[in-house]
């Protein structure tokens, strides 16, 4: 059967989603009695299917001694669908595979933030963490929090920055509030890198808790940087919470020189229906 121009270009397209990893369930089935060994050359095989297959099947039967392999392999793999079934399958190890992934926060690519943003971020939900350790762990959830707590208490560092990632996107899909005392902590203490100060504020828009209000407010009045202003009043807005205290200073932040300030308190102040 001749493929018309459209047909042609759907198989371009299949094609290359497969040289990327991505593999149909039959060819998973296929492979199912594979034991360690196997998956473990699957997971080093030049086909990015083959190691797709790999991942798939170690994280369905959650086999925590692949851990280690699909772990480097994550640092390693750049096709799209086999590197997305790597984490797939980390997060499904559940808390076994927290330490390793800890240890690979702020190491994989170069798609981290390492400055504070231009621009107010207008994202509903709570914004999808860059670094691929910290995206992980989000898939783990609950059982990776006590370690992620341990690591922003120990200093304030790039990689302690996507812990802070893990900790506000495992919140705002659990609304666990175990980290919300150290991450003020955090934010009260000495003064941090600014950019670990910024994830803090965004974090705590995952937090829907009346103790996260008072710092956002703080920030929102007297910080001199405008994108610690507009991520505390985004947060504001986030949390739900509008005591007497928050309305007023979102209704001031209105005439904020930036721009970008006023924009998010606007937005804020509409989504506690205070306009």
């Amino acid at each position: 059967m001749l493929l018309g121009p459209r047909g042609n270009m759907e198989e371009l397209k299949k094609l290359k989603r497969q040289k990327r990893g991505q593999v149909l369930a039959h060819e998973v089935e296929q492979c199912e009695d594979a034991g360690v060994d196997e998956l473990i050359a699957l997971l080093r095989n030049k086909d990015a299917k083959k190691r797709t297959i790999a991942a798939v099947l170690s994280g369905n039967r959650r086999i925590t001694i692949m851990i280690p392999q699909l772990c480097s392999c994550l640092v390693s793999e750049r096709s799209l669908y086999s590197r997305i079934a790597i984490s797939e399958a980390l997060g499904k190890m559940g808390e076994p595979a927290v330490v390793p992934l800890i240890a690979l926060l702020g190491k994989i690519g170069n798609n981290q933030e390492t400055k504070l943003p231009l621009k107010y971020c207008t994202k509903k939900s709570y914004p999808l963490a860059r670094d691929m350790a910290a995206r992980t762990l989000v898939k783990i959830g609950q059982p990776a929090l006590p370690a992620l707590i341990d690591k922003i208490r120990r200093g304030d560092d790039f990689e302690t920055q996507q812990a802070i990632d893990a900790i506000g996107g495992i919140v705002s899909k659990t609304n666990d509030q175990r980290p919300l005392k150290p991450l003020l902590e955090t934010l009260n203490g000495p003064p941090a890198n600014e950019v670990t100060t910024w994830k803090i504020i965004r974090a705590l828009s995952a937090f829907k808790h009346s103790e996260a209000i008072a710092p956002l407010v703080k920030m929102l009045e007297s910080h001199p940087l405008p994108a610690l202003r507009w991520e505390a009043a985004r947060s504001l807005g986030q949390s739900g919470f509008s005591n007497p205290t928050v309305i007023p200073a979102l209704q001031n932040a209105l005439q904020d020189q930036n721009s970008e300030v006023r924009k998010a308190a606007k937005i804020a102040l509409e989504q506690l229906k205070a306009v």
